[in-house]
């Protein structure tokens, strides 16, 4: 089903393609909760380092605008709210695909995220956007 739901996403951008003539940029958006036992120290370091991946040889010509933030903390009666969050837009799908495969990327997931993320917590999602930047 999962292929399905690519091969949908990817027909949806060439029909774009072919209607107005140009791919539609892709903003990524990812959530997650920290374990309890998480230093400031090691939130810091983890916002910093996705922070980074916007400057990052082979990343900073892939990311056109990113944001990282902290929540807030503002209850709701829904349940928790995820710890972090971070708004990727790039280009295309095809540089999205790049740069979640990217050595970089996997470098901030593997040495900052995994350490720290509460399991099971993360989402994600990523969608078409008009342009980069704009919300």
């Amino acid at each position: 089903q999962g292929c399905n739901l690519s091969l949908t996403a990817r027909l949806r951008g060439q029909l774009f393609v072919l209607y107005f003539g140009a791919a539609m940029a892709v903003r990524h958006i990812v959530m997650f909760r920290l374990k309890a036992e998480t230093t400031a120290e090691q939130k810091e370091q983890l916002m910093e380092a996705m922070r980074g991946m916007q400057n990052a040889e082979g990343l900073k010509d892939i990311i056109k605008a990113l944001r990282v933030g902290e929540d807030l903390g503002i209850p709701h009666p829904s349940g928790p709210n995820a710890s972090i969050a971070a708004m990727v837009d790039v280009e295309s799908q095809e540089a999205y695909e790049l740069y979640a495969k990217h050595p970089e990327h996997v470098k901030v997931i593997e040495g900052f995220i995994k350490p720290v993320i509460e399991p099971g917590s993360r989402t994600a999602a990523q969608f078409n956007i008009p342009a980069v930047g704009q919300i």
